[in-house]
């Protein structure tokens, strides 16, 4: 294993090769009394390499000049997409074990969609009549913060993200999540997790109803014009003033069509804000960390991922966005450790995935892959062929799930069916490649990129064609510039650092499989690894907790 010091340069961040004695000999880490588990989303692991040296010193330059850097960490499956990502670092394990393939996906028996989180049965906290209800009801595995209640009843668990999937997901089946109504801005959760909100939750939403919060925040830059390294911009305008002029200040945006009102404000650096002040209130509120029973804070930031897909990753949107997470993630880390005796708390800090390009950055322009031309495109086909007239239920995340029970009413083999539209759909312009599940059902992978989508594989959800495109190509979404879903390396290599509780500094550079954090926490814990866990611990960790 070797260890390195990060050192800086004018230019970027690079890692240096030589070696450092991290810790004293026979020092161990020592059990936190809280785990805080930050993940911003969509967040690729070159932003540190590309605009490491503007970064303040107290956000993610104390992890990279303080904690343990991994620099070769990388999801192990496809397609990536948030909700699977941030399942795999709560649960240890991959889709094909834990079941959360995407936000939605399509019911194989019944054709009929399914939104991960979406529980018509729940009730309360402002939903109406089973709409915008959410609930961990279509979970299926254990995450870390389940076995931490299961073995310590006294322990707390909370997953906190402006997205409701975000912190459902990180919530697993039995601990608590909030999440922000987005037509109000106000912070909530499901009757499936509490019977009430907490008093201290009324009362936070009670004062941003009364301030200026949102009424007169705009997105101003942070540095001078000069410092960016990216040149590419649509809401800034500079070098003058500074401010994002052309976006108007929050109070002032449109009603968002069917997404609330303050739906537009999740695209900017305020939401990330927003869920840091809501962090505070809820550790100094649930005393997280105040006792001898460990606690947990999981913490999702969605806005980079959605500013990263609008923008382009080489936008000074982007870029700027990086800057202002940077101080809000460093202030942050310095409440949160003022709060817990001792210092007692260990911070992670990972990204549920990374991303592509901006397809329009290139020159010439790359084209987009329309999903929806392609799903009509293979029913057609499948109906020239079988006869009859719907033969393809949907499409979603980079698969094609096929109608099923036309197959089975005209006595034809699904793996004949799925072979043939496979086959077929290679002339598309932009695919790679098209593995239809019968080869990704059993056996064992012929090579590392056919075990990559085997693990991206839940054979209930992931329907019947997988759709691998050419790199740089991503998906035609209104307002997406930059997208996930690949296999390719800019997709799943992401950042993964940990500082606090005497681990050492270093930079490992072995690879690391990302379904192996909560198992490392486990063990720092000194508690199980969660129960449907499959990969093993970060070894270089694990050494410091023997």
């Amino acid at each position: 294993m070797r260890f390195c010091r990060i050192i800086l340069s004018f230019v970027a961040v690079t890692f240096a090769s030589r070696s450092a004695a991290a810790q004293p000999s026979g020092a161990v880490v020592e059990r936190p009394a809280l785990v805080v588990n930050m993940v911003v989303g969509g967040l690729p692991y070159d932003f540190f390499v590309r605009f490491g040296h503007n970064l303040s010193g107290e956000g993610f330059r104390r992890f990279m000049d303080e904690g343990m850097v991994f620099t070769e960490a990388r999801y192990d499956y496809m397609p990536t997409d948030r909700a699977s990502s941030l399942a795999t670092v709560t649960t240890g394990t991959y889709p094909s074990v834990h079941g959360v393939v995407g936000a939605s996906w399509y019911d194989v028996l019944t054709g009929a969609e399914v939104e991960l989180v979406a529980d018509p049965d729940a009730s309360g906290f402002g939903c109406d009549y089973g709409e915008g209800c959410y609930s961990n009801a279509n979970l299926i595995a254990p995450t870390l913060g389940d076995r931490l209640v299961a073995e310590n009843p006294r322990s707390k668990v909370l997953s906190i993200a402006a997205d409701p999937v975000s912190a459902i997901v990180m919530a697993g089946l039995g601990t608590t999540a909030y999440w922000v109504d987005t037509a109000t801005a106000g912070w909530t959760s499901s009757s499936r997790y509490m019977l009430y909100l907490p008093g201290w939750v009324e009362t936070f939403n009670d004062q941003y109803k009364g301030n200026t919060y949102f009424s007169e925040w705009f997105w101003a830059p942070q540095l001078a014009p000069e410092r960016y390294v990216n040149r590419r911009y649509d809401r800034v305008e500079m070098p003058e003033e500074g401010p994002f002029r052309r976006l108007a200040p929050a109070g002032a945006l449109p009603e968002a069509a069917g997404g609330g009102r303050y739906a537009p404000v999740f695209a900017t650096p305020l939401a990330s804000d927003l869920v840091a002040d809501f962090v505070r209130q809820a550790v100094v509120r649930e005393e997280l960390g105040r006792d001898d029973a460990p606690d947990m804070l999981n913490v999702c930031f969605d806005a980079p991922r959605d500013i990263i897909a609008r923008y382009g990753p080489e936008s000074v949107e982007a870029e700027d966005m990086f800057y202002q997470l940077d101080r809000t993630v460093g202030s942050l880390m310095t409440f949160i450790a003022a709060q817990v005796p001792e210092g007692r708390v260990l911070f992670v800090l990972t990204s549920d995935h990374g991303g592509s390009s901006a397809y329009d950055a290139a020159v010439p322009q790359r084209e987009r892959f329309s999903g929806e031309q392609f799903r009509t495109i293979i029913n057609s086909f499948l109906c020239a062929q079988y006869g009859g007239e719907e033969w393809v239920a949907g499409y979603a995340n980079r698969r094609l799930y096929i109608n099923r029970r036309e197959a089975f009413n005209r006595n034809l083999s699904l793996d004949e069916v799925q072979r043939r539209a496979s086959d077929f759909a290679l002339q598309f312009r932009g695919i790679c490649r098209v593995v239809p599940s019968c080869d990704l059902r059993g056996g064992s992978a012929s090579d590392a990129y056919m075990q990559r989508l085997r693990n991206g594989y839940f054979p209930k959800r992931s329907g019947d064609l997988l759709v691998d495109l050419e790199p740089g190509r991503i998906e035609e979404v209104p307002g997406v510039r930059a997208a996930a879903g690949s296999a390719y390396d800019y997709d799943i290599h992401v950042p993964l650092m940990m500082t606090g509780c005497g681990l050492p500094h270093a930079v490992v550079t072995d690879a690391v499989d990302m379904a192996s954090l909560p198992v490392t926490l486990a063990r720092i814990l000194g508690i199980q690894r969660p129960e449907a866990a499959t990969a093993g611990a970060i070894v270089p960790v694990v050494k410091y907790t023997e």
